[in-house]
């Protein structure tokens, strides 16, 4: 009766470590950045890129710049982009 009580405190001591551990692995694991996560969430929202004219960034159709030129419309990845082609054509 006397062995019981140490090994029942070790074995609580041994728990609450495997415990903590197991805490900050996990944690550790979840803080990594995914590579192929950050470009899923790049923000292509219908899954179409154009080429900026200007600078040749890919950029999204729904989230870029654009104008129409000739009938045609052109996609830029900032203002400067646009203003450099409409001074250009």
């Amino acid at each position: 009766m006397r062995l019981l009580a140490p090994l029942l405190l070790i074995l609580f001591l041994f728990l609450m470590l495997r415990s903590i551990v197991q805490g900050l692995v996990s944690s550790t694991a979840k803080q990594k950045p995914d590579p192929d996560r950050q470009q899923r969430s790049g923000g292509v929202k219908l899954g179409k890129m154009e080429k900026d004219p200007v600078c040749g960034t890919y950029v999204d159709v729904v989230t870029s710049i654009h104008a129409v030129f000739a009938g045609q419309t052109k996609h830029f990845c900032s203002e400067e982009c646009l203003n450099k082609y409409k001074q250009a054509h």
